[in-house]
């Protein structure tokens, strides 16, 4: 068969080899040969499923430049796998789920790695596996149902606040929640909260969040051009946000949630920042959407100054 002289993704499932999601070639073996040739192509991604793919095959790619995103999927890999990631200089995704002789005592060695997500699903993946995960500096999040993680070995990373552990399965609703309440506590700085600013603010984001939610309940029954939709958020921009509107985002962006935006919103934390700033922290009813709302002193009152939400660690929004 005729190679193509560059590609930037393989998928190899059931026998076919496709290359950039389109030139499939019929290849029911994955050979050392064929491993160095794709090892040769300058890829981003690079995903196997369903075939014993061994530690030693993975070698051509050790040191891979240009590597993204690399999965083994029910493979036959071992904790001898994670050197030749180590050492992939771009790799911010591994997906290694189904290779249950992945225990974590290989995990150290990503430690100068800018890994961003780490599935081990279905893996041996132990409590004192889950410990050297959470020293990578970079991973945000780890997918570790159907493990052998114990709850007490899910807490005892609780210290770090900044990944995210997913687990569906393997631990129920109640224990994430209240993993996540320890993480934030124990990120919290040692800056004594004022209680009655945190008052104040959540009362300031009721009132928002209700006015909100009558605009967004107006707009169903209106059109985006009807001549008071602009008029009626600017005003509740001037009483509750200090934020300066941006281009393209509420107020100036006119977008609205048919559920309501913050319908269902509920309180769960606060952190004192400084004097003058803090985090109030809320969680939506239904859905479990994490956010937290940075509150500024203005005057002798708060407003909203920025809104973030859990996705790859805390990024900001549009309110």
């Amino acid at each position: 068969m005729e190679w193509p002289k560059r590609a930037r993704t393989a998928d190899w499932k059931n026998g076919v080899l496709t290359l950039d999601g389109e030139k499939r070639f019929e290849i029911p073996e994955l050979t050392m040969d064929l491993m160095e040739r794709l090892a040769s192509y300058v890829l981003v991604g690079f995903h196997v499923k369903g075939r014993p793919v061994t530690d030693t095959l993975l070698a051509p790619f050790a040191r891979h430049k240009s590597m993204v995103n690399f999965g083994v999927e029910d493979g036959a890999l071992t904790d001898a796998c994670f050197p030749a990631f180590s050492a992939m200089p771009k790799l911010r995704y591994l997906l290694l789920d189904g290779n249950a002789a992945i225990h974590g005592d290989g995990l150290a060695a990503l430690q100068n790695c800018k890994l961003d997500l780490l599935t081990l699903n279905r893996t041996g993946l132990d409590d004192a596996g889950l410990l050297q995960a959470a020293s990578i500096p970079k991973l945000s999040h780890i997918q570790i149902d159907h493990t052998a993680v114990t709850y007490e070995g899910l807490l005892a990373i609780a210290d770090n606040s900044r990944i995210e552990p997913v687990a569906h399965v393997q631990f129920t609703k109640e224990q994430m929640e209240h993993f996540s309440q320890l993480q934030r506590e124990k990120a919290k700085k040692p800056v004594q909260l004022d209680e009655q600013a945190a008052e104040e603010c959540r009362r300031v984001l009721s009132a928002f969040f209700a006015e909100m939610t009558a605009w967004e309940r107006y707009m169903e029954q209106a059109e985006f051009g009807d001549a008071e939709a602009v008029s009626r958020l600017l005003a509740i921009w001037e009483k509750y946000v200090s934020e300066k509107p941006r281009p393209g985002y509420r107020p100036l962006g006119l977008s609205y949630s048919v559920q309501g935006t913050y319908k269902d919103e509920q309180f769960l934390d606060a952190k004192q920042l400084t004097r003058n700033k803090l985090y109030i922290y809320t969680r939506e009813k239904y859905t479990g959407f994490d956010r937290r709302f940075l509150m500024k002193r203005v005057g002798e009152g708060w407003k909203i100054d920025a809104v973030q939400e859990r996705l790859d660690g805390w990024q900001r929004v549009e309110l």
